[in-house]
């Protein structure tokens, strides 16, 4: 079933409407409802909702998991969103150019003196060229281990660079400080925050097993969720940018087990419901207070 999807909204430039027609192609391409795509991808069913209606420009990782569940071409894909970034990043303009020199600017030069300055242009790209051949000269010479340490670094982010990756990827482990914990028998979930990244994310170190889902929520509709698979061992959610760390809960279930925890104490434990899945962190600050 073909869904019926509402204009887009005036204001968004024509990149961003490029980008957000391409995603309600590829959404309709999956066959899934907006539902069905939270539960494949790491963004909440209000993400994709603010997304595909050109509300607001998804971050590049979202980009790429709709592309991934919908077999897109994801170099054309990224293209896309590189455009669409580049437009809604972009610096206001000034005003507009005038059309004359302004009074006390000299004019632009003309015959002979226009000639000299085109000839001049040339001379300084040529030596660019020349430049730019002798340093990739200088790059084949380099010994190949030192290419492979170069090209493997970590990558780093900040704040919705970040949103829907994991933190040891980009280094935000580095920082990283527990805003709040919560300890049984069972596991120890943490809320994890990176200053250098403005980023937050769930941890959970199961004492036995491993977790079936670990879950980051900042407010009502921001939510990111990892789903491990019982692997054994520490897991953690992806990241999602916020500056009020007041509003964020790191959410984990192990072996059927929820726990909860956030900057605002959780003084209720949470349960699961019936079908074993997270609760939402709203019901639960209101149930603490």
């Amino acid at each position: 079933m073909v869904s019926r999807w509402r204009p887009l909204p005036d204001t968004l430039d024509p990149a961003g409407q490029l980008l957000a027609q391409e995603l309600r192609v590829l959404k309709e391409r999956t066959g899934l409802s907006l539902d069905g795509l939270a539960r494949k991808t790491p963004y909440s069913k209000s993400a994709w909702h603010r997304y595909l209606n050109g509300e607001k420009l998804p971050p590049r990782a979202a980009v790429e998991a709709l592309g991934r569940v919908a077999g897109a071409d994801q170099i054309r894909l990224l293209g896309l969103y590189d455009a669409a970034h580049r437009a809604r990043t972009a610096p206001a303009p000034a005003g507009n150019a005038p059309a004359g020199p302004e009074i006390g600017q000299p004019a632009p030069p003309t015959g002979p003196a226009r000639r000299k300055l085109r000839g001049a242009a040339a001379l300084i790209a040529l030596t660019a060229v020349v430049a730019t051949m002798g340093a990739a000269a200088s790059i084949a010479s380099i010994p190949a281990h030192a290419v492979r340490a170069e090209w493997t670094a970590p990558d780093s982010c900040h704040g919705h660079r970040c949103e829907g990756r994991y933190p040891r990827r980009f280094g935000c482990h580095r920082d990283a400080r527990a805003e709040s914990t919560i300890t049984d028998d069972t596991y120890t979930v943490r809320l994890l925050f990176s200053p250098a990244c403005g980023t937050v994310w769930s941890e959970v170190r199961p004492r036995s097993g491993g977790a079936q889902k670990v879950s980051i929520w900042v407010g009502r509709d921001a939510r990111l969720t990892s789903h491990p698979g019982g692997r054994t061992g520490r897991a953690v959610s992806p990241m999602l940018a916020t500056e009020d760390l007041h509003s964020a809960v790191a959410c984990a279930r192990v072996a059927d087990r929820v726990a909860c925890t956030g900057a605002l104490e959780l003084r209720t434990p949470a349960r699961p419901g019936p079908d074993h899945d997270l609760p939402d962190p709203t019901f639960l600050l209101h149930a603490a207070r």
